[in-house]
């Protein structure tokens, strides 16, 4: 039986079917835009699409929100995680999710449109239901070793996702929308020096639209030497034929659930 991941952003639904051996599959949903209500929309599409309500193994599905908190596990029950978002955050959008990184100490908290997780965990039982965040802070927690300090910069159309691990442990992570290249450069940069991150030495490495990512190494190679895009792991090849093509941000949701 395949699994399904699912990748919730502002404008779209970005799917993988995968696994059982078969070929993967990977789509892109556009969201109807003349809707103000977000969960509608999400609801229109699903029921749309009908192969998304088959069954599946497992189910994994990630929501983007600009509003979220890193927060430690001990700190992370429902009721403290709503109280340290409203603190602070001026405005909540609705639904406060709470969803914990394995391989860390870390949860991560963020603000979602009200009804959306509701509706996800009715249509879909079982399924993990994350903050767009923690599925790449898993997955550089699992690929970068106890020895590595690294810095993963992950990209798409208009932000920059940026995790650092150093040691095994994670250091700091967050998205920055960005208007231009220098932009997602100077992120880099600063969250470089930040983390105390060594030119020489300490990796950089880049995910997400391929164009963009190679744009970005070469500019980045200038003020440091191992900045170079991301290789996809072994693990990939068990998500079925044509893995490694599979896009980053659905790759990392794959890999979360195996």
């Amino acid at each position: 039986m395949p699994s399904l991941a699912l990748d919730f952003t502002g404008k779209s639904i970005d799917y993988l079917v995968y696994g059982n051996g078969e070929k993967v599959e990977c789509g892109h949903l556009a969201l109807d835009s003349t809707l103000d209500d977000y969960r509608r929309a999400v609801e229109n599409a699903v029921y749309d699409n009908a192969f998304l309500l088959s069954d599946y193994k497992s189910i994994t599905a990630a929501i983007h929100s600009s509003h979220f908190l890193i927060l430690p596990q001990e700190l992370s029950d429902a009721a403290m995680a709503r109280k340290m978002m409203e603190a602070s955050f001026t405005r909540l959008e609705g639904d406060v999710l709470l969803c914990n990184v394995e391989g860390t100490q870390a949860s991560v908290a963020c603000d979602v449109d009200g009804g959306v997780v509701a509706f996800l965990r009715r249509t879909f039982p079982g399924a993990a239901v994350l903050h767009h965040l923690a599925p790449i802070i898993a997955y550089c927690i699992r690929v970068y070793g106890e020895d590595t300090a690294c810095l993963h910069l992950s990209i798409d159309g208009s932000q920059a996702h940026i995790v650092v691990v150093k040691q095994g442990a994670l250091q700091l992570a967050n998205t920055y929308p960005y208007h231009s290249l220098d932009d997602v450069v100077y992120y880099a940069l600063n969250v470089w020096k930040t983390c105390g991150l060594d030119a020489r030495r300490d990796m950089l490495r880049l995910s997400g639209d391929n164009a963009l990512r190679s744009q970005l190494a070469e500019q980045l190679r200038q003020w440091i030497a191992n900045a170079m895009p991301e290789v996809m792991p072994a693990q990939a090849l068990q998500l079925g034929r044509d893995a490694m093509g599979i896009p980053f941000n659905l790759l990392t949701l794959a890999l979360f659930q195996s």
